[in-house]
């Protein structure tokens, strides 16, 4: 009789002991990664803020206007 009753609380106890180590997984998890977020897009966690395209267009116009400026430069210095 008394093995059939002590089964209750065992299971209770064990029930019990596995949701408090599964919080203070949780608990550890949290600490270690406070920002995760597994729904985020990978490119929301760039670290340019900025497009790169739009930056390479810039630079590229920059590069031709100064290609322009010396041409004209040497225009100049041939005609001197």
């Amino acid at each position: 009789m008394e093995n059939k009753s002590s089964n209750g609380w065992k299971f209770f106890a064990l029930l019990f002991g596995a949701l408090l180590a599964g919080l203070a997984a949780l608990y550890l998890y949290k600490q270690q990664n406070p920002e995760y977020d597994p729904w985020e897009e990978p490119w929301e966690n760039s670290s340019s803020p900025v497009d790169l395209s739009v930056a390479k267009k810039e630079k590229a116009e920059a590069d031709e206007a100064e290609e322009e400026a010396e041409a004209d430069e040497a225009e100049t210095a041939e005609e001197a």
